[in-house]
């Protein structure tokens, strides 16, 4: 879909200040999206953008054993997977979309500073 009517999943961290900030990044990025959605599991979510149930999927603070299925599945799905822009996905940012998405929601979360506490 267009970047406009994406439903994104994301997830957010234990700790209250990294939450606060997660809160505010979420909150600047509802109004240029569909919704969004959490779902509680880094995996089962990258397994959503692989299904087409989400449309994209952004977190921070995962230890690779949240995401390293999860992102298996998705690439071979056809999402694309990173991080910042020209890193690959990892426990600072994970971003996983098809092609197109992919691109507006790393730029827009470089933008957002998604990945500070």
């Amino acid at each position: 879909p267009p970047f406009e009517q994406a439903l994104v999943g994301t997830g957010f961290g234990y700790l209250t200040e990294r939450r606060e900030r997660q809160a505010e990044v979420a909150r600047r990025l509802v109004p240029k999206v569909r919704d969004i959605r959490r779902g509680g599991s880094a995996a089962i979510d990258l397994c959503d953008v692989a299904t087409g149930r989400l449309d994209a999927y952004y977190e921070r603070g995962l230890h690779p054993w949240d995401f390293a299925a999860g992102d298996l599945i998705a690439r071979e799905a056809g999402a694309l997977t990173g991080g910042r822009p020209g890193e690959p996905l990892s426990g600072e940012l994970a971003i996983a979309a098809p092609p197109g998405l992919f691109e507006a929601l790393q730029g827009l979360l470089e933008d957002l500073g998604a990945w500070h506490d």
